[in-house]
């Protein structure tokens, strides 16, 4: 497909499909959280029982047939992330209308957040290259645009961002969280994302992706990371953090 608006409209017709009576940001939400539960019960055993019958209680308001149409949205969603990394899901959802129902919510457009990361990236870029590997931490992640939009940059700039990019981030919204938690999983990101409200650190629940789940040298925090290629080789882990505030707002420690 040459346009990747394709991907879009077609993920967009379907879900309206199964409106009908239903909300369509219902609909929606319940596709994303079906999808998070799925891919958290790949990896999170400790969590797999509650995540597993919350998947079910989901899929039981829908027949076999509408089931299957949400397995072949998430199949042009993984199509979509093959042709480009951004942020589909808060693309779909404004196409969809949702945020004038849904607590007035937009998201940020993937050009801007591409300028936003490509900004951020080249600020740096040297402590990368000196460390090995990166951290970011985003405490309002929304549907994670500007995560993608970094590792698109990172990916530009010939790293690695599945084995160099370790992503830190919460969001109180649990749909907009899990909306993100989602398109890091089918990137391959390194992510712990947390329901958290970041002022009070009330936090509600933990998921893991399945790119931080599957690599125990990550979970153990061992000295000495996985070596990359083709390139650079990582080296020990040093407390150091992206954290976006804006284009002019960032800061490390």
């Amino acid at each position: 497909m040459k346009d990747n608006r394709n991907y879009q409209k077609m993920i967009t017709t379907k879900l309206q499909s199964l409106s009908g009576k239903r909300n369509i940001s219902t609909v929606f939400f319940d596709w994303v959280h079906m999808m998070a539960y799925a891919f958290s019960n790949s990896v999170d055993k400790a969590q797999y029982e509650v995540r597993e019958a919350a998947y079910l209680a989901t899929v039981g308001k829908y027949t076999r047939e509408e089931a299957c149409l949400f397995g072949d949205c998430l199949g042009l969603l993984t199509m979509a992330f093959e042709y480009k990394v951004q942020d589909w899901l808060g693309a779909i959802y404004m196409e969809l209308n949702i945020n004038s129902k849904n607590a007035g919510q937009f998201f940020t457009p993937s050009h801007i957040a591409e300028l936003m990361a490509r900004m951020t990236f080249s600020n740096n870029e040297p402590l990368l290259e000196e460390k090995g590997w990166i951290g970011y931490y985003e405490p309002c992640i929304g549907a994670g645009s500007l995560v993608l939009a970094f590792a698109k940059a990172m990916e530009s700039g010939g790293y690695n961002y599945e084995t160099q990019l370790r992503v830190q981030c919460e969001d109180i919204d649990e749909n907009c969280l899990l909306m993100a938690y989602v398109q890091l999983s089918l990137c391959g990101i390194n992510a712990v994302c947390k329901v958290k409200n970041s002022l009070s650190g009330e936090e509600t629940s933990t998921w893991y992706t399945p790119f931080h789940m599957i690599n125990p040298a990550w979970i153990t925090r061992k000295k000495q990371a996985p070596s990359i290629e083709p390139k650079r080789r990582q080296k020990e882990e040093p407390d150091v953090w992206v954290i976006p505030e804006g284009a002019e707002q960032l800061a490390l420690f």
